[in-house]
């Protein structure tokens, strides 16, 4: 019986009912369906490097012999050594792609998947050529690859396709995402190597079981003699820390929106469950009247919040990896490389189911227990109105100027607090939504503008071959009134941290412009250092601080005082002049040209050109995971209004049924009332909207943080971006204002005012 009672309540209230099943399954929904996405991201990429072997610690230097692999295996903690060389080569295709050659000993660390074609072998004469590479070549096993390196001329039949784990994320030259057409790799064993050349190793790969942390490193350093020019541990390797900054990015977001939704789904059964046993006072009385055991008729009203907040979880805990992984997947596919990509199930996921729902049953259980304190004769009495209070305000000479309207909405929100309170939060959740979705698309397009317009003044950029000569460089730079400078690879340190970054060594470049912390330009000193906002950050650095540096492939480090902090946002290191490069003792040899002029065909001596258009593009591609996060924020604000506010609206006009009749016999037109209910709705959009903005801001300096050590995007949010967020709410407000006010027309006038007997 009390089953099918609460089938027909749920049925007579199905817009309260429906919205609190809507805000759980919301809830999980997002948790589980972002978390979906980033959990099964993390399982994969786990699994990839566990199945690849991918080493723990990289150690570059000119040369390592047998006996520093002998040192290093001896270090206590390693478990694994393996050398390898490194060359950069050039394809013999038409746009001349980088590709960078790994000939190996063995493929024990770091290991190779093979994706088409035979397993790798050091025993015979072949390449193993990068998968996506192949496939944008168009490229199968068997066909013949042509490379340059250093001059010579390298020919190896294709005996498979693999992947690396090393190049998850590998984007080559100037790009920002991967451009599988312009780079790759490929692993070739020792029998490849040209017999023109004396084989040496540029590389050692170290397995550890232990932390690979200060210690380590020392023990290392110290049994090669410092031996070797760069130490990266997993953490500093390019690929691995911007894909799990990506993960923790998405962790972060997938976190703290459920948090919104399951407050409102806990607002909603408090006030639709107090509103409930307020009204069924009676029928709980003949209840208890007829034998029903107190405990038995709280456990139906538990039910109410039980049943709808499982039903709800459950839902989201099962839809939410179902459906919202792959709306990430297709887009970020673009930018990353993975054997494979599905989403997986966390426990995590029905945790959060189980809160969600002990949370709704426990706010049940609070609106409704008092009710069941009376004894069965008190509760067959309809509940007697509390006497109204008149506050403080009320007593002032300000009270007695306001006008009707405006006293009668006051007393209403002061006599209604929890409900009042719970469309602030409605409309707070939903301004903040907004605001942090068309927020985050304010900020990413502002990379734009900042990187490609503010910073890189330039058309064209020009990427010169590493054996080009200094003639070539001449006629590239008069032939396109072009400005010359080095970029490279560092590794810093201070205060015990170290960092990798990129190093910019310009010759009075005036195509480059730099950017001060607050976006100001500035110029930079000529006899110091510069370094990036976030690296400074990063390394607990000031201006006027010391750090030491070096370059890659160089084992000598420089002690410099940094003159000046800029700020950019998609690379961070350190730039200097050429004439503070060059009294350090390095030959300053450029690396890429800039110029105002449209370079359609590729100079001597360069490798590739790259317009500003296809860098922005470039960036534009490998934003697209997050408008993903955008589109969904936007639609889930638009879902989160709407229920919230018609369900406030419907739960408004019915408590307030009984004085909307008085003021209907008193004369006021059903016009004027709605004019009254309306006002209210505007009064705690506009408290919702106000309170919404600064909420959405914090939303976006939460998904900031988690955008990893090479971007340093600002938190930017335009006017129009306030205005749109705050029309579009008061919109979806007002509209469901009239929605339910038009019921004023309808009121029973007897029903509603008869007398408590």
């Amino acid at each position: 019986m009390l089953f099918r009672k609460m089938l027909r309540d749920m049925r007579l209230n199905k817009t309260q009912f429906i919205s609190i099943f809507l805000m759980a399954f919301l809830g999980v929904f997002i948790y589980a369906g972002v978390g979906g996405e980033w959990f099964g991201l993390q399982q994969t990429v786990n699994q990839y490097y566990e199945d690849t072997n991918l080493a723990d610690i990289f150690l570059f230097g000119k040369d390592f012999s047998v006996e520093n692999v002998t040192a290093v295996q001896l270090v206590e903690g390693v478990t694994g050594v393996q050398r390898r060389l490194t060359l950069e080569s050039v394809g013999n295709f038409e746009n001349n792609p980088d590709i960078i050659l790994y000939f190996i000993e063995k493929n024990e660390i770091s290991k190779c998947m093979i994706m088409e074609g035979e397993a790798f072998s050091n025993e015979k004469d072949g390449i193993w050529l990068d998968h996506l590479f192949a496939d944008a070549k168009g490229l199968s096993v068997g066909d013949t690859i042509s490379l340059t390196a250093y001059g010579m001329q390298i020919e190896k039949i294709i005996l498979g396709t693999v992947l690396n784990p090393e190049y998850v994320y590998s984007p080559g030259g100037n790009d920002l995402i991967p451009n599988h057409d312009n780079f790759g790799f490929a692993y070739l064993p020792l029998s490849s190597f040209p017999s023109s050349m004396d084989l040496f190793y540029t590389d050692l790969l170290v397995t550890t079981d232990r932390k690979p942390d200060s210690a380590l490193e020392d023990a290392i350093d110290q049994v090669l003699s410092g031996n070797y020019s760069v130490y990266l541990t997993r953490d500093n390797l390019e690929s691995y820390a911007i894909f799990h900054s990506e993960i923790k990015q998405h962790k972060a977001m997938g976190a703290i929106f459920p948090v919104v939704f399951l407050a409102i789904a806990m607002l909603t059964i408090l006030t639709t469950m107090t509103r409930m046993v307020t009204n069924q006072r009676t029928q709980i009385g003949t209840l208890m009247a007829l034998g029903f055991q107190k405990k038995k008729i709280l456990f139906h009203y538990l039910s109410y919040g039980f049943w709808l907040s499982l039903a709800g979880s459950l839902f989201g805990a099962v839809i939410g990896p179902l459906t919202l992984p792959n709306l990430f997947y297709s887009s970020m596919q673009t930018t990353y490389t993975l054997p494979e990509w599905k989403p997986a199930v966390s426990p995590s996921f029905f945790l959060m189911a189980f809160l969600s729902i002990a949370a709704c049953t426990l706010v049940t259980y609070l609106s409704c227990k008092n009710i069941l304190k009376d004894t069965p004769s008190q509760s067959l009495r309809p509940k007697s109105p509390k006497a109204a209070k008149h506050s403080a305000f009320e007593k002032t000479s300000l009270w007695i100027k306001l006008g009707f309207s405006i006293q009668w909405n006051l007393r209403d929100i002061f006599r209604s607090k929890i409900r009042s309170l719970m469309a602030i939060i409605g409309v707070l959740g939903c301004t903040a939504l907004l605001v942090c979705a068309f927020g985050m698309q304010d900020s990413l397009d502002d990379v734009m503008t900042w990187q490609y317009t503010e910073i890189n003044q330039f058309q064209t950029k020009v990427s010169l071959a590493e054996d080009v000569t200094s003639s070539q460089i001449e006629h590239i730079i008069n032939d396109f009134h072009g400005e010359a400078f080095l970029e490279g690879a560092i590794e810093m340190k201070a205060n015990g941290i170290k960092k990798t970054g990129e190093l910019i060594v310009t010759d009075h470049v005036s195509l480059i412009h730099y950017t001060s912390p607050n976006r100001n330009f500035l110029t930079l000193p000529q006899d110091s250092i510069s370094i990036s906002y976030k690296m400074a950050k990063l390394l607990g650095v000031h201006k006027g601080d010391k750090i030491s540096w070096h370059m890659y492939g160089d084992a000598k480090w420089v002690d410099s005082t940094i003159g000046e902090i800029y700020r950019s946002p998609v690379s961070q290191g350190i730039s200097l002049s050429r004439e503070l490069f060059e009294s350090y003792g390095f030959i300053f040899h450029p690396t890429s040209i800039v110029t105002n002029q449209i370079v359609n065909l590729l100079p001597e001596g360069a490798i590739s050109q790259w317009s500003t258009k296809d860098l922005s593009e470039s960036y534009e591609t490998m934003t697209e995971a997050m408008n993903v996060m955008v589109y969904v924020l936007i639609l889930a604000a638009a879902i989160l209004a709407m229920v919230v506010l018609y369900n406030l609206g419907i739960l408004s006009f019915t408590e307030r049924v009984r004085e909307m009749a008085t003021l209907k016999v008193l004369g006021l037109q059903s016009k004027k009332i709605r004019y009254l209910l309306l006002i209210q709705t505007i009064w705690l959009t506009f408290i919702g909207i106000i309170l919404g903005i600064p909420c959405g801001k914090f939303l976006i300096d939460f998904m900031l943080a988690f955008m990893g050590d090479s971007f340093d995007m600002m938190c930017i949010i335009n006017t129009s971006t306030i205005l749109f967020s705050t029309a579009i709410t008061f919109l979806l407000s007002i509209t469901v204002n009239f929605m339910f006010s038009g019921k004023i027309k309808r009121i029973d006038m007897v029903s509603s005012l008869k007398g408590v007997e």
